[in-house]
Formats: C-alpha cells, structure tokens, sequence
C-alpha cells in the first residue's frame, strides 16, 4: 500500500497500520498533484511503479474539488488506465447525501449526483470498477 497525506503525520497513519502490514506500507507527508506536470500525481505514480499483472486500487479521498474532479477527469483520457483494477472515490456534489458542514468546501456544487454517475460509468465503460 502506498498512500498520501497532507494532513497526517507519519506517526498519526503509522498507528493505524495493523504491525503485520508496516512492512507492506508507504506513506507520503505530502500533499497529490491535480496535474501531471507536478510531482506527485498519483497516475503517474501508478504509471511508473505497476504493470497490469499488479492488482491496483486506487481510492481517491482527498475532500478537495480542485485536486479530486481534474485526476478522475485525466483518467477518462488516460491511455494508461488499464493498469487501475478498482478505483474508489467518495465524489462530493451538490446535495451530497448526509454532507456535514465541514465538507462544504470540498463539494462541488456545480456538479450533481447524475454527473457523478457520469465519470463512474465512464470508467467502468473504460474497463475499471469504478465505485462511489
């Protein structure tokens, strides 16, 4: 597992880690790319780390509509998208379902849940189980 924070700090995603996984862990201090001309955007990552005989899940939560909506927008084109198995992203829209006001800057309020269900079929179209 491979995973990036902004927000939590190596001791704080250490903890939560079960002992017999550490080893199988790596975790960034560092806040993701929304575009891939800036490290690290996480495709890219993918790109340059797996083949397609990896299993891959990349679950995108990053509660941020400027870094979240333009990633899952570059996979719909991306030509390297085979190598994602399962992608998994909790899309924030207008009239979330149970939203708590703390999300209210990271929804976007300019899409609805029928757009969500857009990129999600577009993907799976694509070829990735795409989940919300």
């Amino acid at each position: 597992m491979e995973a990036w924070g902004a927000s939590t700090t190596r001791v704080e995603f250490d903890a939560t880690v079960p002992p017999e996984w550490k080893s199988k862990t790596e975790y960034h201090h560092q806040q993701v790319s929304a575009t891939p001309d800036q490290h690290p955007f996480i495709p890219s990552v993918i790109e340059g780390k797996m083949t397609k005989e990896d299993y891959v899940v990349f679950k995108l939560d990053i509660d941020s509509k400027e870094v979240e909506t333009p990633i899952v927008e570059f996979l719909l084109t991306w030509n390297n998208l085979g190598l994602i198995d399962d992608f998994v992203w909790e899309h924030h829209v207008n009239n979330y379902l149970m939203a708590p006001p703390h999300w209210r800057d990271s929804q976007d309020m300019s899409k609805s849940i029928a757009d969500s269900y857009q990129y999600f079929l577009k993907l799976r179209q694509r070829g990735v189980r795409a989940h919300s």
